[in-house]
């Protein structure tokens, strides 16, 4: 071959090009099955609702009596 010709080459004949391309389009197909895997395959719940709200509830009562051990005692002398 002579330089000629090879310089005639369209652009997908030489490898560079596609390789290029084909790191995007593998991140791209990885992704798409990464997101397909999430959304077919959901983290199962770890306590059922009536366990979720007996946790509320303590901790919520739990919140309101550290809020009222913290507050300052005001001591004005009853005025």
């Amino acid at each position: 071959m002579n330089e000629e010709q090879k310089q005639d080459k369209p652009w997908y004949r030489y490898p560079w090009p596609w390789v290029a391309i084909a790191i995007p389009g593998a991140a791209v197909i990885m992704g798409i099955t990464t997101l397909v895997l999430a959304l077919n395959n959901p983290d199962p719940l770890i306590v059922d609702d009536e366990t979720y709200r007996e946790l509320r509830s303590d901790l919520k009562a739990q919140q309101s009596s550290e809020a009222s051990e913290s507050a300052p005692a005001r001591d004005d002398g009853g005025h």
